[in-house]
């Protein structure tokens, strides 16, 4: 059985708990993503801040300078890299979320998504060529 180590991003963009609004909306503009893992002071993983979240506070100019770790999600679901896909596959289903950080003793090692998963099992089933 697959782990979430083994098909996991480990490119993973991130940002800084102590990062502004604008910085993250730049980020997330910039580099095309959707969500950031955010990161503190000492490397671990404090929360995630997402594109949704972003844009109820796009247009508020007040909040465009507040740190990052005011309105991220604290409470973040998290799979460990040792953890099967199947396990990380019953949690995309049950939170209905995007993207699940993996983590190793409470630091980021690695990005999972739907999209991972479901190129894990094609490429399972793919059938071997023998020519």
């Amino acid at each position: 059985m697959l782990t979430t180590a083994q098909i996991m991003t480990t490119d993973v963009v991130t940002i800084s708990s102590t990062a502004t609004i604008q910085d993250a909306i730049e980020l997330l503009v910039r580099r095309r993503i959707s969500g950031l893992p955010v990161i503190g002071p000492t490397g671990q993983l404090v929360g995630i801040i997402t594109e949704f979240a972003l844009l109820a506070m796009a247009y508020d100019q007040d909040l465009q300078d507040d740190p990052i770790e005011r309105h991220m999600t604290r409470d973040v679901i998290t799979v460990d890299s040792s953890d099967s896909i199947s396990r990380a596959t019953d949690l995309f289903i049950l939170h209905r979320v995007r993207r699940l950080p993996v983590v190793e003793g409470g630091r980021l090692v690695g990005l999972l998504s739907r999209h991972d998963i479901l190129n894990a099992l094609i490429s399972e089933r793919a059938p071997v060529c023998t020519a």
